[in-house]
């Protein structure tokens, strides 16, 4: 028989593809819902991280976006005599200075500006905004220099906080309360807008004066010669300059930004990934009973000569125009998603990494691809197999209503060993990303894993029916039910354990980093009070207390000790890296931090004012360095060879840590001032009294807050909640997909059992009979899901714990169990499966006897 042409015969399959989703709606509504909210976790988690890393280039492009080289250092300011050498190399067409400072705003609490000094005379050319006094008009620079506290703000703080031109604004800094005049406001260009909203410039020599910076800097942006080989200027510029002032391009630096926040935007993005996951199950089952109730199409379909190959591509094109609906309402969900919590995203960058603050949703047509590909795949795997067992149909035996459902349920030797295979694959990918360097794996690792119980899930389906042996008729019911749709209910069991696994191992992962946490606090945070400036809390440690408050802390005869403390980036092998310094002699005895080997107060008595020095894990496990290695770091003077003579537990970052002496750090670079100070009191009972003391005194010299130990663990665990607060929407995300699967399954289900129904009800079975069968069968389906659920939980744990922690960050964690979570949260999942099954449940018990009995 001559094949016929394909394009008739596929016209009239996407016309029963339509009539086909126009009679079972909700059907439809299953597989968009799921493909949207995977989409648009996905897609907000990715304008999120895009967002912060556009927002911090705009926000240094306010000032410098025209630069085409920059100069900075490492740890503190440094000498502005330093422009003098770049300006006198003859290829440096422009080189203008630039002072930052962080100050509280007094009269709004909780803001900040982050103040930039700016030479208006040199820094035209390369600056992305314009002062004005009204929308159009622009600002004489003269008229602003003439004013020492003139100061230009953004718009949109300006609008927020009510401030007005010509308003006095009141700042907090560590040398007391400074006031400026709002002169104008900012007028971005292009390039610089979306930059953050603190953002206020003001003329640098007034700066210098205002903030006691008088001939400091903080970076210098250039424009050099285009004909000059950059490369090759920023090597013999940099060999004039002290070796921990940078010569960057733009893009390397915003490379090292990039590098920087990579691994926290890599599990934002893996979290994302989970519910579309999830989906992934419920779209594969939703496909898959669209070809058992279509079979007689398909079969005559075959019939007419169309081909193996043209069904499935007939299959998967109904399935991804319905995922490119899915996905068009996911992104603008998305957007949404993004911009709530846009916030929380800012708080956490500022305290964990560097000051941000995103002001703008970005949208890159790259993620706008990036989620439509990622959806487009998503649903194409799903669906795949479902078309592969449609183009397997005999057209026969296709019009026998148990045969594709009797072959679909067949689960053997195949997929057991695919579970060996799962498994053996995730212990391989988990090695590998542990010893070979490459963390990206572990997530390799937690895939496997999960997939691996999921195919599981139908061999515990038919161990649970095995093993039952009701005696009761309506129990005797609710298993054959329940066993005759193992096909369905495995992949509805597997979307529901998944979800399940993800909740109860990021709980036990969190709960375990806490408990760590607070036993780590207990041992190494030890002394009674500590004091800093209000601006390192709010927007990240950049300021240093003032020589008054520091005498005047020390001269109290009531503290003991006190512990200096002082913090700066550097980079270790083209790695960010945090070099720390505090004073040895005081921690020695007081200071119980955790080392692999050999006790804290001897280690610390013996590295005092040497070139011995400490590392945290991260570093270590990275570099894969140890005790007695030397490291190399770059100061004020020089390289300088440097011995580590411990490593030691550190949760402060995930950059590696390098620990030295107050007496070793002045010895190699020029920084003498601290970021905070803790006080070690001779009777701990004063605490609370010293502390109201020291507040009014600190007052009255600058911005300093005082903290008791109590107050800084509440501090510090309320910045670890707020980071790990986006794990709550995406746990609700997930448990939603799989209780809208568990919904529409039991639908589905109910529909197929229509005539089954009738003849129970014809023969006198009464609706509590039909009710019964469906909550039973649901609530069979919830507890499978919650018993493999929580298994896989603890399982998965186990690699975020020990895998994905240790891979990225290097911290060891000690585990620790949330019994109440592990608890409530499986009769929270069977409770969503019997709440599930009320709607269906009552729709099969009004049902029409005698239409259902007419069906066929």
């Amino acid at each position: 028989m001559t094949r016929m042409k394909g394009f008739g015969l596929y016209k009239i399959f996407f016309n029963h593809s339509f009539r086909y989703f126009s009679q079972h709606p909700f059907l439809l509504i299953l597989n968009i819902f799921c493909i949207a909210l995977g989409i648009a976790n996905f897609i907000a988690i990715q304008l999120i991280n895009h967002s912060a890393l556009e927002s911090f280039r705009a926000s240094i492009d306010l000032v410098g976006g025209k630069a085409n080289l920059e100069i900075a250092a490492e740890s503190a300011p440094f000498d502005e005599q330093i422009l003098s050498k770049v300006v006198s190399d003859p290829d440096v067409l422009v080189a203008t200075p630039i002072l930052e400072q962080v100050c509280m705003l007094e009269n709004h609490p909780g803001e900040y500006l982050d103040i930039v000094g700016v030479d208006f005379l040199t820094n035209r050319p390369v600056r992305s905004f314009e002062l004005s006094s009204t929308v159009n008009n622009k600002e004489d620079i003269i008229d602003f220099l003439k004013d020492p506290q003139a100061v230009g703000l953004n718009k949109k703080l300006a609008q927020r906080l009510g401030i007005k031109r010509g308003d006095r604004l009141k700042l907090r800094t560590p040398e007391g309360i400074v006031e400026l005049k709002v002169h104008s406001f900012l007028e971005l260009e292009s390039g610089a807008i979306g930059s953050d909203e603190h953002m206020a410039v003001m003329d640098i020599s007034n700066a210098q004066e205002l903030f006691h910076k008088v001939g400091q800097l903080s970076r210098i942006s250039c424009l050099v010669s285009k004909k000059k080989d950059r490369m090759e200027f920023i090597r013999s510029l940099q060999e004039k300059l002290p070796p921990t002032v940078i010569v960057q391009t733009p893009e390397k630096r915003n490379m090292k930004i990039e590098k920087m926040l990579g691994s926290f935007q890599l599990n934002l993005t893996a979290l994302s990934l989970i519910s579309l996951f999830v989906g992934m199950f419920i779209i594969y089952n939703t496909v898959l009973v669209g070809v058992v109730r279509r079979r007689s199409e398909i079969a005559l379909l075959r019939c007419l000569c169309l081909g193996s190959k043209s069904i499935i591509a007939a299959c998967l094109g109904e399935s991804l125009i319905v995922s490119i609906i899915g996905i068009v309402l996911g992104i603008p969900v998305g957007y949404v998603v993004a911009s709530k919590l846009v916030g929380w995203v800012s708080s956490s960058l500022t305290s964990l990494y560097l000051l941000s603050s995103i002001e703008k949703i970005f949208i890159s047509p790259y993620h706008l691809a990036l989620a439509f590909i990622v959806g487009m795949a998503a649903s194409g795997v799903a669906s795949f197999f479902p078309s592969i067992e449609a183009s397997k149909i005999v057209p026969v035996q296709a019009f026998s209503p148990a045969t594709l459902e009797d072959k679909v349920h067949r689960f053997g030797p195949f997929w057991f060993l695919c579970v060996i295979g799962f498994i053996l694959l995730a212990l391989i990918l988990s090695f590998l990303s542990l010893m070979g360097g490459l963390p990206v794996l572990s997530f390799g690792a937690a895939l496997f894993l999960l997939l691996a119980f999921s195919f599981v899930s139908p061999f515990v389906c038919k161990i649970v029916v095995q093993l039952i042996k009701p005696k009761q008729v309506t129990f005797k019911l609710i298993l054959s039910h329940f066993r005759r749709s193992i096909h369905r209910n495995a992949l509805t069991i597997s979307a529901l354990l998944t979800a399940l696994a993800m909740v109860i191992s990021v709980s036990v992962m969190i709960k375990s980093f806490r408990y760590t946490v607070d036993g780590w606090l207990k041992q190494s945070v030890r002394a009674d009070l500590f004091v800093t400036t209000a601006a390192n809390l709010a927007s990240g440690i950049h300021q240093v207390l003032s020589s008054a408050a520091e005498e005047l802390i020390k001269s109290d005869n009531r503290i003991e000790a006190v512990d200096r403390y002082y913090e700066f980036r550097s980079e270790f092998r083209n790695s960010p890296i945090k070099i720390s310094a505090i004073c040895f002699s005081v921690a020695a005895g007081r200071n119980n931090l955790e080392f692999r080997t050999g006790k804290a107060e001897k280690l610390l008595r013996e590295a005092v004012g040497s070139n011995r020095v400490f590392i945290n894990e991260s570093l270590s496990r990275k570099f894969k360095l140890k005790e007695k290695d030397i490291i190399s770091l770059k100061t004020d003077k020089g390289r300088v060879d440097f011995e580590i003579f411990g490593i030691f537990k550190d949760y402060t970052t995930e950059f590696g840590l390098v620990l030295m002496d107050w007496q070793t750090m002045n010895k190699y670079w020029s920084q003498t001032g601290s970021n905070s100070l803790a006080l070690y009191l001779k009777d701990s009972r004063q605490a609370e009294e010293i502390k109201k003391e020291l507040d009014q005194k600190l007052q009255l010299l600058g911005d300093y807050i005082v903290y008791s130990n109590a107050q800084l663990r509440n501090e510090i665990f309320r910045i670890f909640d707020q980071t790990f607060s986006i794990t709550q929407l995406l746990k609700i995300t997930s448990l939603l997909i799989s209780a809208a699967g568990i919904f529409f399954n039991l639908l589905i289900l109910s529909s197929e059992r229509n005539r089954e129904i009738a003849i129970l009800r014809s023969v006198g079975a009464p609706r509590q009979v039909v009710y019964a069968l469906v909550l039973g069968e649901s609530g069979l389906v919830g507890l499978i899901s919650s018993l493999l659920g929580l298994i896989a939980g603890l399982a998965l744990a186990v690699v975020l714990t020990y895998v994905i922690n240790r891979s990225f960050f290097g911290w060891t964690i000690d585990w620790s169990t949330p019994w109440s979570t592990l608890l409530w949260l499986p009769l929270m999942v069977i409770f969503i499966s019997l709440l599930a099954s009320i709607l269906p449940a009552f729709q099969l018990g009004k049902a029409n006897i005698s239409q259902n009995l007419r069906v066929e």
